[in-house]
């Protein structure tokens, strides 16, 4: 950090909205690219904050900009907004009104603490140097929102320096910050696997053309893909989400569908796990004699961090969190789409601790159950905001 380096700091008032603005999130999630209550909410509140708001590239979505009227860098801070189609089973008062939907991954945090960040920041903005843009994305879970935002002229409307972003985390310490310079999630591959085969009677059908007993095999063979697929010390990982067939109790159907995720952490290693799946689909095709069809739904690439960039939000974490602020030993098979804007413009994506208290275990991400300690947010917003700090004065002095 620069010698003359300052904290923007959240005021009470700002900090209690992140809270009543994550709850008002929170109560109505709404699935990828269907955001337009939350995104209406967004545009709203930016608004009031008096930034320019920007017409934003995708149907659904925010962008706004707060420009100081000082030289300096253009820092573009991104927060991603949409939920998940869950059943809300995590005991907090302010549940999802909206039954089979859930912000079950802090969406609805990270969303609030950057219209906190927003806010702190429009606090001082004679006092800043450079520009600030903000953007709501939509459609993170389905890992296509940032392409989208790309592909409709996000750049082209506001050229940007440098980038930030978070993501909450329910099994990392509260109030905890941490980072990892390069590859530090995988890419992510959601893969649709249908089995098909002739059907019959419950009684009568065999091995050969059963593809219940084929998706079995399948999914049993499935860590075969990236056994002793390795990446600075992490593993690659594959799983499956979800199967489905239109089958009955005495009925043995022509279709089972599958839908699962790879993750890997470079092109080389996506090549080789997708070559393995491939084999395995043929061996069960031989197997049970049944036929098979892969298809990708939807990718992105492994989150890599610029390297400076990170070791600035270390350092202004260490300021606001001490020890708690800490660097990732080895990537994780996690993806964000986030990664789409990283590999375009260097950044940093840092991970906020927000385990609750008193839990022996935390409250799993994409579960029923998922849950934060809100305290954390503090922590995000002001480590967004003097970090964005940073990174815009550090052009000031030449332009």
């Amino acid at each position: 950090m620069s010698g003359e380096a300052w904290a923007p700091e959240p005021t009470a008032d700002t900090l209690d909205e992140v809270i009543d603005f994550r709850r008002q999130l929170h109560r109505r999630p709404e699935i990828a690219f269907e955001e337009h209550e939350t995104s209406t909410a967004i545009r709203g509140r930016l608004r009031d904050l008096g930034l320019e708001v920007l017409s934003c590239p995708t149907e659904t979505g925010a962008v706004a900009l707060l420009d100081s009227g000082n030289p300096g860098r253009t820092v573009m801070l991104r927060a991603d907004i949409d939920g998940l189609p869950i059943v809300e089973e995590s005991g907090v008062v302010f549940t999802s009104d909206i039954y089979g939907r859930m912000h079950a991954c802090g969406h609805d945090c990270h969303a609030s603490m950057l219209l906190g960040t927003a806010r702190t920041l429009a606090d001082y903005a004679e006092s800043l140097s450079g520009r600030f843009l903000f953007v709501f994305q939509p459609a993170e879970e389905i890992i296509s929102g940032a392409r989208a935002m790309i592909d409709g002229g996000l750049f082209d409307m506001v050229p940007v320096d440098v980038t930030l972003g978070l993501h909450i985390a329910s099994f990392l310490p509260s109030r905890t910050v941490a980072a990892r310079g390069g590859v530090q999630w995988s890419g992510a591959d959601a893969y649709h696997v249908t089995l098909s085969g002739p059907g019959g009677h419950g009684g009568m059908m065999g091995r050969a053309g059963n593809v219940i007993a084929a998706q079995a095999f399948f999914v049993n063979r499935l860590p075969e893909v990236v056994e002793g697929l390795e990446f600075e010390g992490a593993g690659c990982h594959t799983t499956v989400g979800e199967v489905v067939s239109d089958g009955a109790f005495n009925i043995v159907p022509r279709h089972v569908s599958l839908k699962g995720s790879l993750r890997t952490f470079s092109p080389d290693l996506r090549e080789v796990a997708l070559a393995r799946l491939r084999d395995l689909l043929v061996e069960t095709e031989s197997e049970f004699t049944v036929e098979s069809d892969l298809a990708i739904a939807h990718r992105t690439i492994p989150l890599v961090n610029d390297p400076d960039v990170t070791s600035l939000v270390l350092d202004v974490g260490r300021e606001v969190v001490g020890e708690g602020a800490f660097t990732f030993e080895r990537p994780m098979t996690v993806s964000d789409d986030m990664a789409e804007f990283l590999v375009r413009v260097p950044g940093c994506y840092f991970t906020l601790g927000a385990m609750p208290e008193g839990l022996e275990v935390a409250p799993a991400h994409h579960s029923p159950g998922f849950r934060v300690d809100e305290a954390a947010l503090e922590v995000g917003v002001r480590v967004l905001a003097w970090s964005a700090v940073e990174l815009a004065s550090a052009g000031a002095a030449a332009e």
